[in-house]
């Protein structure tokens, strides 16, 4: 059996061989891919926190929450944290991490699934750009620590909702 390692350094070989893409339309593939993965989970973690780390030890349904992100699609799940997060207090400073989401996800995810890699676009920039991509490193850095801290602050560290 062969490592992923090796069946990527496989389909490197064969592309070399064959012209199918170039290095820098790899390289951007490579980027991007693991940029929607990344968010993807991070997502999902966000979810978990906010929707198990709130509860009471006794009525927290981890199984629930692998239910509902079971099987769906990246938009979906940006749908449902969007949801979850709607009516926090600090929706300003999580609302700019969602609209980085759907735009990674309009923008690229879509057209990197259908390998339109020529246009892979982010805020209209080219994302094969080695500048574009700092732009969104940059960006989801920052956007993600308001999230975070957001969560850390008023979810994790609060004691769980308790009827008076």
């Amino acid at each position: 059996m062969e490592t992923t390692k090796e069946l990527i350094e496989q389909l490197q070989t064969i592309n070399q061989e064959r012209s199918f893409i170039n290095k820098e339309e790899v390289d951007t593939f490579i980027f991007c891919f693991l940029l929607v993965g990344y968010l993807e989970k991070a997502i999902q973690n966000c979810i978990y926190d906010a929707l198990l780390k709130s509860q009471k030890p006794e009525i927290r349904y981890p199984e629930l929450i692998d239910y509902l992100l079971k099987e769906r699609t990246f938009g979906e799940k940006i749908n449902i944290f969007k949801f979850v997060m709607k009516k926090s207090k600090s929706w300003e400073n999580i609302k700019g991490f969602i609209d980085f989401c759907e735009s990674i996800n309009y923008g690229i995810r879509n057209s990197l699934f259908h390998f339109k890699l020529n246009e892979l676009k982010y805020n209209e920039l080219d994302v094969s750009k080695i500048e574009t991509q700092n732009i969104m490193m940059n960006d989801l850095i920052s956007k993600s620590d308001k999230v975070k801290k957001y969560i850390e602050e008023n979810i994790i560290n609060k004691k769980p909702y308790t009827k008076s």
